[in-house]
């Protein structure tokens, strides 16, 4: 099929091409891709743009000739188009992952940072004072607990959490904004009044 019958090919001459080397090029594409489906759609779009181009193309050697190269051409473009794609996914990916660890790191720091305040805080508390919050905040002890616990009123342990969670209170305003991600302690301090 030279030059001038390529311009002539109708519907019955293409299937007869086609069907008369389908296999032999996708073993021509397998070569390349190596994968079965990939092959069968590297030789199916071969097919369909020599169907639409037919009128354009002028062959100079044998349809097999050209097939097999244009299908190598192809297998070589896809290849090419695959590997920029899976470079910049690998990369994507390193970077999302370099940046969540970043993020992890930084937030276990700002934690870390936050934690070390709150204890810091505590720790300025009258001794016992401060046994009544760790007990009440921590421990979870009910009032009569605590009073039961520490040999006083109930009144008393009261009197105290009121008088430590003032006092946290007063410091932590400055700082309510970090102190949102501690929910146990911290929200408890920030809702007592």
């Amino acid at each position: 099929m030279e030059g001038e019958e390529s311009v002539t090919l109708n519907i019955d001459k293409f299937e007869m091409m086609f069907r008369k080397n389908h296999q032999f090029l996708c073993a021509v594409a397998m070569e390349y891709v190596h994968d079965q489906f990939t092959a069968e759609d590297m030789v199916q779009d071969f097919f369909l743009d020599f169907w639409q181009r037919r009128h354009t193309i002028k062959l100079t050697t044998g349809f097999e000739a050209y097939a097999r190269r244009a299908v190598k051409y192809k297998c070589i473009d896809f290849l090419r188009k695959s590997a920029v794609t899976e470079k910049r996914n690998s990369m994507l990916n390193a970077l999302e992952e370099e940046q969540e660890d970043v993020d992890e790191t930084e937030f276990n720091e700002i934690r870390h940072h936050r934690y070390l305040k709150i204890v810091e805080l505590i720790q300025k508390l009258p001794e016992n004072r401060q046994n009544i919050f760790i007990m009440h905040a921590v421990d979870k002890m009910s009032y009569a607990e605590i009073a039961k616990k520490q040999s006083i009123s109930v009144n008393t342990v009261k009197t105290q959490l009121s008088r430590a969670y003032s006092a946290l209170r007063n410091h932590l305003i400055l700082f309510c904004a970090a102190f949102i991600h501690f929910q146990g302690v911290f929200k408890f301090i920030l809702e007592k009044k």
